[in-house]
């Protein structure tokens, strides 16, 4: 703590002297942590959020509460309301995503000389979802990113 007055003379001049909480995001945050921080950052509630994404409040409160991924589409808006870019609510899983996936998981076949049954085998999903995955009709789950990055093949 400082011990000078809040308002003081110096010089004939009057000097004030503010004090602020320094608020920082450890960089490992999760996502539910990153999203949070920024929302109260910008001095808005789960419910105004919400409502300027176009979304339920409750969405918003599963979301700060880990208890659902949030769609990497809903970070994005949540990023524009916020005034930030997307990437700072991005942990690794959804920059790898956001990448886009679909090139990823096509890149990891061709380095690695995999079919998509061979690729679908090794993750323990079938060969359409692999498919599904290279075309974005199906998103890569949270597990599945992270057995790609256990088996080092991201």
């Amino acid at each position: 703590m400082c011990d000078t007055p809040f308002i003081t003379y110096f010089q004939g001049k009057l000097l004030y002297h503010l004090t602020c909480e320094l608020k920082t995001l450890p960089e490992n945050a999760s996502v539910s942590e990153r999203i949070r921080f920024y929302r109260t950052k910008r001095h808005l509630t789960g419910d105004t959020l919400a409502e300027l994404i176009g979304m339920r409040r409750h969405a918003i409160i599963h979301y700060e509460n880990n208890t659902t991924e949030p769609h990497l589409n809903d970070l994005k808006k949540m990023a524009a309301v916020l005034e930030i870019e997307p990437d700072k609510l991005f942990d690794d899983y959804y920059r790898f995503l956001d990448y886009p996936y679909s090139k990823k998981v096509k890149e990891i076949r061709s380095r690695h000389n995999f079919l998509q049954r061979e690729l679908g085998d090794i993750l323990g999903v079938n060969r359409r979802t692999i498919e599904c995955w290279e075309y974005e009709k199906n998103q890569v789950s949270r597990e599945t990113w992270a057995k790609l990055k256990t088996l080092k093949l991201l």
